[in-house]
């Protein structure tokens, strides 16, 4: 065997390496204090999956979401797909990214949220980080909290029922 084909070898062991890889699951939830300068540590489980170029993004029912690049992809395709007019995607995209900021995380692992995010996620001085599988949600703790006291193991087990029974009635997608 030349010097040449082994050279093949290793690189080929160590694509196959790089290319197995599990899909990240961001799941979880953790609570933290944010300080006077809209500053809030990013939870290290959660943290550790967050790549460069993630994005904070205004999400859903006043929240925020970080969606890693990928996602984050697939939210802008989504907001230019659901548009009807160009005019109504420009308008759309507008609204996304320009309330829509890079994640940058400073030495001490923390999150600087800026004025106009905290006050359109409602959040003052805690905040409670979730996740929600392929991104991570920032809901203030206040409305975190009024949530759950919503929700009972009774009506859990009802969703839980539903979920199940849907999914195990639909006919599978034609591949």
């Amino acid at each position: 065997m030349s010097s040449g084909d082994t050279d093949v070898t290793t690189v080929r062991l160590e694509q196959s390496r790089l290319d197995v890889s599990a899909p990240v699951t961001f799941c979880g939830t953790y609570r933290h204090h944010i300080d006077e300068k809209g500053r809030v540590a990013i939870p290290a489980q959660l943290r550790r999956f967050l790549p460069e170029g993630s994005v904070v993004a205004p999400g859903p029912e006043s929240r925020l979401m970080i969606w890693p690049p990928d996602q984050w992809a697939v939210q802008k395709e989504l907001f230019r797909r659901t548009a009807e007019t160009p005019a109504q995607e420009r308008r759309f995209m507008r609204w996304l990214t320009g309330n829509s900021s890079l994640l940058e995380i400073d030495t001490q692992g923390r999150l600087l949220l800026s004025a106009p995010q905290r006050a359109f996620a409602q959040i003052v001085d805690q905040v409670v980080f979730v996740g929600l599988d392929t991104g991570v949600e920032v809901v203030a703790d206040s409305l975190w909290q009024s949530e759950q006291a919503e929700l009972s193991p009774a009506e859990f087990t009802q969703v839980w029922d539903l979920v199940h029974q849907r999914g195990t009635s639909a006919s599978p997608s034609p591949a």
